[in-house]
């Protein structure tokens, strides 16, 4: 089980290590800050990048269906994008999924966080508060709580509270968040489907001094944020492979799942069922089309046409 996706126990201190929250990495910055304060300034120096314009946040603004959201929602998504301290727009991820299966792990993030626990890869939690909200901890002592403001095959829209406490500070540090994931679906010339995810990522730090670090140190920041994204992109291809080789080994995992509740377990199951089914229906026809193709007769004295000798020329 622990290696069935690809990711040994070993590196579960690695990547426990990834997934802590961001916050600690601009509290860390602070005592390098403090000395490059105190160096003199330098003439014509050019302007922090936080106040540069940023063509991909006003786009990525441009993109949020603030139209669809009831008014909370927008009151919620328009303070954090007012506010903004740190931006990012990650790196587009192609994920091997089936359409029917990404959706549901988009929109149940527990089950993913569950099989981590499981495969001792994290000390997250995710649990679900209600039918849009959900109580999380990284279990590095930060703590809060998301919640989908809207979601369609398209885009999803979730914000977050949170506080981090714990060694690296004396006080709790807060700070508000906006997650918008776009998803594209296609297929590739033999039917099989993926989905192309790009997330823009919008953080309102609500300490001052703080949310300047953030700024100053955005782009480290982000860059941890895009590797975290990546690493689960590719965690869902794995799920989603592994679920077509083995979807009863699955539907047993399901029933092991920690913080999820019954009723998300059993449709976890159903879904792996389907997708199992599917890919067998389909390695069956593959295997009876190529029984039906007749038996080509290839000459070994036959060279392909790309491959033909040039004439020979006589010698003078």
């Amino acid at each position: 089980m622990v290696t069935i996706f690809g990711i040994r126990r070993a590196r579960g201190v690695q990547i426990r290590a990834r997934y802590r929250c961001w916050i600690a990495h601009c509290v860390i910055a602070a005592p390098l800050l403090a000395g490059l304060w105190n160096m003199p300034p330098i003439a014509a120096a050019a302007p922090p990048l936080f106040l540069r314009p940023n063509p991909a946040k006003t786009e990525a603004i441009g993109q949020i269906p603030l139209d669809r959201l009831d008014a909370a929602a927008r009151a919620k998504a328009n303070s954090v994008i007012q506010n903004t301290s740190v931006f990012k727009r990650m790196t587009p991820q192609v994920i091997d999924c089936d359409p029917r299966y990404y959706m549901f792990l988009i929109r149940h993030p527990e089950v993913i966080v569950s099989i981590w626990q499981l495969m001792d890869a994290t000390d997250m939690r995710i649990t679900r508060k209600g039918p849009l909200q959900f109580a999380a901890a990284d279990g590095e002592g930060t703590e809060g709580r998301l919640e989908f403001l809207y979601g369609d095959q398209k885009v999803h829209v979730l914000y977050g509270e949170g506080a981090y406490t714990g060694s690296l500070t004396k006080r709790p540090i807060r700070a508000d968040c906006l997650l918008v994931l776009h998803s594209e679906f296609t297929t590739d010339k033999t039917g099989r489907s993926f989905v192309r995810a790009q997330l823009d990522m919008f953080v309102d730090v609500k300490s001052v001094g703080v949310d300047l670090i953030a700024r100053t140190f955005q782009n480290m920041i982000g860059n941890t944020t895009d590797m975290n994204f990546a690493e689960t992109a590719q965690f869902v291809t794995k799920l989603s492979r592994t679920t077509e080789q083995n979807g009863p080994g699955v539907q047993r995992l399901a029933m092991r799942l920690m913080d999820v509740d019954t009723a998300t377990r059993r449709e976890f199951a159903r879904h792996a069922g389907e997708v199992y089914r599917q890919a067998s229906a389909d390695y069956s026809k593959t295997k009876t089309a190529q029984r039906q193709e007749p038996n080509r007769m290839v000459s070994l004295r036959d060279r392909p046409p790309g491959n033909a000798r040039p004439p020979a020329t006589a010698n003078r």
